[in-house]
């Protein structure tokens, strides 16, 4: 009876990895993109949500989250990140895919430009994809075109490919055994309920010596030996072990997943597996709460260094001030900004403090002054209030 095959599965998840790798930079909600770092807009795009570069302590859980989920993923899953979703693992797999599949007998004296020509393209495509995160897909495209208006991007994407193409035509796998601290790193988490690939204990008296889990090894193990720093999980061992098990009488392999490292070991959290998954919850609500219950308006004031106070004629005192209003909502909204509570005698704002237009998920930058009349005496600080609408939005403390 046929035994079930990893390699099918383990294909399915990178065919999906890659599919949302090539096409959420153009998925978008409301008009925003789904997920990208705008770096011309200064933004941060998490599921439609603008979160600008002020706003970057947010950014900052994000990547806290990633991480705590990513050593999460490591307790309980183990090598299983490294041998079916790492990106160097993916465009190998892919790389070797394609070439077992195009390249016959017939064309053996293409194989090797054909390799080449695979590793070139699929470098390529990583580059674009890169810039994708980082900028609308047409504007890379327009910017790539436009080698001499836009040399570094278009100098950027070759580097890009190169450093790829090289990649997957000398490194290869070599990163993954010799290179990549993340299996010592994995060790560290290890739980007693880590996912694991073992050569089964209690049946190692039926194994055939057949060596078929070494050849099939992309990194050259024998799983056979035990636990090693150099396995990353693929799997392919155990389909060549049950291609060689299924025809006997048993019929099973030797080989398989297995959580912790004892027969019969179910799913199961351990101390390690518990504490990173209470942070990772935690960061989880955090950023969900600190998300939605942002502040919609952003209002800085500082002095315009550059000019110098202004004695008008009647005596008063004018000095020049510089106010940046965000707008974090999706509509555009119109601000204004006056003295908060009772204004201090002889205090008055000039110039644009109202009508103010800031466009959805934008900063605008207004220029007024704060004008003292000779006979007063300057207050020791003075309070702005932005005004979004007839809705106080923040205020500022300014010492004049």
């Amino acid at each position: 009876m046929p035994l079930p095959r990893i390699t099918t599965k383990r294909q399915f998840v990178q065919a999906l990895l890659i599919a949302a790798a090539l096409l959420l930079p153009f998925v978008s909600i409301s008009g925003n993109p789904f997920l990208r770092m705008d770096i011309a807009k200064m933004t941060l795009f998490l599921a439609g949500i603008p979160l600008r570069i002020d706003q970057f302590y947010l950014v900052l859980l994000l990547v806290l989250l990633c991480v705590v989920s990513f050593l999460l993923v490591t307790a309980l899953l183990g090598r299983v990140w490294c041998g079916w979703l790492c990106p160097q693992t993916v465009f190998n797999d892919v790389a070797e895919l394609l070439f077992g599949k195009l390249i016959i007998e017939k064309v053996q004296a293409l194989a090797r430009p054909f390799e080449h020509f695979v590793a070139l393209t699929i470098s390529a495509l990583i580059a674009f994809n890169l810039f994708c995160w980082f900028m609308p897909p047409s504007q890379v495209v327009s910017h790539l075109l436009s080698i001499h208006a836009h040399p570094a991007i278009c100098i950027t994407f070759l580097l890009l490919t190169l450093f790829g193409y090289l990649n997957l035509t000398l490194v290869k796998r070599r990163f993954c055994r010799s290179y990549c601290p993340y299996g010592r790193f994995q060790t560290a988490l290890m739980d007693a309920g880590t996912l694991n690939l073992s050569f089964l204990e209690e049946t190692r008296d039926r194994c055939l010596r057949c060596s078929s889990c070494v050849r099939a090894c992309p990194m050259a193990i024998d799983i056979r030996e035990g636990f090693q720093i150099e396995c990353i999980g693929c799997g392919r061992c155990i389909d060549a072990c049950r291609e060689v098990m299924e025809n006997k009488p048993a019929g099973a392999g030797l080989i398989d997943y297995r959580f912790g490292t004892l027969k019969g070991t179910g799913f199961r959290l351990g101390k390690t597996t518990t504490a990173l998954l209470f942070v990772t919850l935690l960061l989880a609500a955090t950023l969900i709460w600190s998300v939605a219950g942002r502040n919609q308006n952003a209002f800085a004031v500082q002095r315009v260094a550059t000019a110098e106070p202004r004695i008008l004629p009647d005596g008063s005192l004018a000095l020049a001030w510089r106010a940046i209003i965000g707008n974090r909502s999706e509509t555009e909204q119109v601000y204004s900004i006056r003295v908060s509570g009772e204004p201090p005698n002889g205090v008055e704002l000039l110039g644009q403090t109202r009508d103010i237009r800031v466009g959805a998920n934008q900063h605008n930058e207004v220029i007024f002054m704060i004008h003292v009349t000779g006979k007063s005496r300057p207050p020791e600080k003075i309070v702005l209030e932005l005004l979004c609408g007839d809705r106080p939005a923040g205020t500022v403390s300014v010492l004049p």
